[in-house]
């Protein structure tokens, strides 16, 4: 069995997402169906600044506390605990946490395929 712990003091900001995140680890001899992951909090008042994925990767956000507004592609909704977020790829997104708790979820992304100019530069 192997089992990683974390908490909130684990977490490091990446400004690149304005938010605190611990990247997942990635177990040796697992067969994991995601590409990457983290676990992640945005702040009280505080808004993940809108992107989109790189190399064309989809992503699901699990919410696991706090609420806030998730915007995908224009669209916006309310999320809470229990929701899960389906991200298209190449489809701006960003998540406003309006609370005064932060709003944590786990983040799994997949599916993305180096740019032209990435793979010429790997051959």
């Amino acid at each position: 069995m192997h089992i990683h712990s974390w908490d909130a003091d684990d977490l490091t900001f990446e400004p690149d997402y304005n938010t605190k995140a611990q990247r997942l680890v990635r177990f040796d001899g697992a067969d994991e169906p995601y590409e990457g992951g983290a676990w992640v909090i945005v702040p009280p008042r505080t808004t993940m600044t809108e992107h989109i994925n790189p190399d064309g990767e989809s992503e699901l956000f699990y919410v696991v506390s706090g609420t806030g507004d998730m915007e995908v592609a224009g669209e916006r909704h309310r999320v809470k605990f229990g929701d899960t977020v389906f991200i298209p790829p190449h489809e701006k997104h960003l998540l406003v946490n309006d609370g005064d708790t932060p709003l944590v979820f786990l983040s799994l992304w997949w599916g993305g395929q180096p740019s032209d100019g990435a793979a010429a530069a790997q051959n």
